[in-house]
């Protein structure tokens, strides 16, 4: 079997955050903890902690390459995926109270039947 090298969980999450690939933030957090190798023992809390700060700085300048790179097109493309995203959730509440409305209306009605039948 082989040895893993294990990433922090948050990888995929920032990876996503950042707009970058997966595999692209993993060898950011390899190279993040090479410097860090070279700051504190291996192994040690100062080490994941430079190493985790140096991968954070290492991921924001790769999104601002890539967003320079794509000429201000990918920030707003960005933008426009989360008002796609947040209208999406609206709309979903949205339908959602309507449908509560009208399981109250509902059950008012029948109340209101049983109420006349006696």
């Amino acid at each position: 079997m082989k040895n893993k090298i294990r990433t922090p969980k948050l990888l995929p999450w920032l990876a996503r955050k950042a707009g970058i690939s997966e595999r692209r933030a993993e060898t950011l957090w390899y190279e993040a903890e090479r410097w860090a190798a070279h700051q504190a023992p291996s192994g040690s809390a100062d080490y994941f902690k430079l190493a985790v700060d140096r991968l954070l700085s290492l991921v924001a300048e790769e999104s601002l390459r890539a967003d320079a790179a794509s000429f201000g097109w990918r920030p707003w493309a960005r933008a426009q995926t989360r008002a796609w995203a947040l209208s999406m959730q609206v709309m979903h509440e949205a339908s959602a109270l309507s449908a509560r409305g009208w399981t109250l209306v509902e059950s008012v009605m029948r109340r209101r039947q049983r109420s006349w039948a006696d």
